[in-house]
């Protein structure tokens, strides 16, 4: 039988599996073709010598990265560096070119009524976000300060980075004062200034995971750090595209149906089946299509686990972020608190995606391992006959 017909065999009687939740054994029934089929379940029969390994819960992956990351506290070093450099550091901004873009923004005649609403809202933001944005905040690939990006931001930047709280929240002030600034007019200047700290920014975050998985596995190997990085780099480029395509295509969609939030749930399932993919790139050394499938395979049979770990990061990564660090005054030390804690919390809980990712990744391994070793004895006993 070809391998990769196993392999797909296979993974059609895991997923019945993991969704009926039975257990397996096989017998050839007697027909011509003399098939192998499920009699019981599609779990296999564990020897007496071979203990079965379980999936790795949320709360474990969690805690394993909190104890990683505590045991080597300077992990935390490069997103605390990396948010006083924006908090202290030049500031700069575009803020005549966000005015001029506000300006320009027109609403086509015969949009939906409730995309019209939204539309309006956008010439005000970029207005509240020109006072504020920092050109080179671009640096960290992670709006926010979260692990995860979440709905469209899951494809526009891919989920590798140095997690940054001050780039989320664009202070103006220091305890020192208010921050210097320096206006640039040049459109393409910008573009340049943008793609190059974006460029520089992934980078330092494969580094930066790097660290991270040798601390959560020390026998992980890498591949060679260049072909990392642009892996990563045509992962965020075609992340931009497929991002600009589904906001198209749902706005068209919504301006014909008037089903004006069409795109938001395409982008919600599409980022949650891709969102281990730089992991599989940085500790597998996988190429950008092989880690997207292995990420879709993990995702896919482990829908509920991998859906609910990053739901989980992302409620304690919005909760600590907009509801405790948000207290601290930007123009008041106790902020440099706020950062210190927030980079903590990002470091650990991207170490305990990486804990969650290969137990669950290896436990599919051995349940795939197992059914295929049953085919081809099936297979075997059935060429005997």
């Amino acid at each position: 039988m070809d391998i990769k017909k196993q392999v797909n065999q296979a993974e059609f009687h895991l997923g019945q599996a993991l969704f009926s939740e039975k257990s397996v054994s096989w017998r050839a029934v007697e027909s011509k073709e003399k098939m192998p089929a499920v009699v019981e379940s599609y779990f296999v029969n564990i020897h007496d010598n071979q203990v079965e390994p379980k999936p790795i819960s949320i709360l474990s992956a969690l805690l394993t990265g909190f104890d990683r990351i505590a045991a080597k506290p300077l992990l935390i070093l490069p997103p605390v560096l990396l948010d006083l450099f924006l908090w202290f550091g030049p500031h700069l901004t575009v803020t005549s070119l966000l005015h001029a873009a506000a300006a320009g923004l027109t609403i086509p005649a015969g949009t939906d009524p409730g995309m019209t609403e939204q539309l309006a809202l956008f010439p005000e933001m970029l207005n509240l976000l020109s006072e504020r944005y920092n050109l080179l905040t671009s640096f960290s690939t992670l709006p926010g300060g979260m692990p995860f990006n979440f709905l469209f931001a899951l494809l526009t930047s891919v989920s590798v980075g140095i997690p940054s709280l001050v780039a989320g929240r664009m202070p103006v002030l220091t305890p020192l004062g208010p921050a210097s600034q320096m206006e640039i007019l040049d459109p393409m200047f910008v573009l340049l200034i943008w793609f190059t700290m974006a460029l520089a920014g992934i980078g330092a975050g494969v580094i930066f995971h790097r660290l991270v998985v040798k601390q959560t596995d020390p026998e992980a190997v890498f591949d060679h750090l260049w072909r990392d990085w642009m892996k990563l780099v045509f992962l965020a480029i075609g992340g931009y595209l497929l991002t600009v395509v589904i906001l198209t295509m749902g706005m068209l969609v919504a301006g014909i149906n008037g089903l004006t939030y069409i795109a938001l749930p395409v982008l919600f399932v599409a980022g949650v089946y891709i969102a281990f993919t730089p992991h599989g790139i940085i500790r597998y050394r996988l190429g950008i299509w092989s880690a997207i499938k292995q990420s879709i395979r993990v995702v896919r049979l482990n829908f509920f686990g991998s859906t609910g770990y990053l739901l989980t990061a992302f409620l304690i990564m919005w909760v600590s972020t907009y509801k405790v660090w948000s207290l601290a005054q930007e123009d008041s030390w106790i902020f440099a608190l706020a950062i210190m804690g927030h980079a903590f919390i990002a470091t650990m809980l991207i170490a305990g995606s990486y804990v969650f990712y290969q137990g669950r990744k290896e436990w599919l391994e051995w349940q795939l391992a197992r059914i295929m070793s049953v085919l081809n004895q099936e297979e075997s006993k059935l060429t005997e006959e």
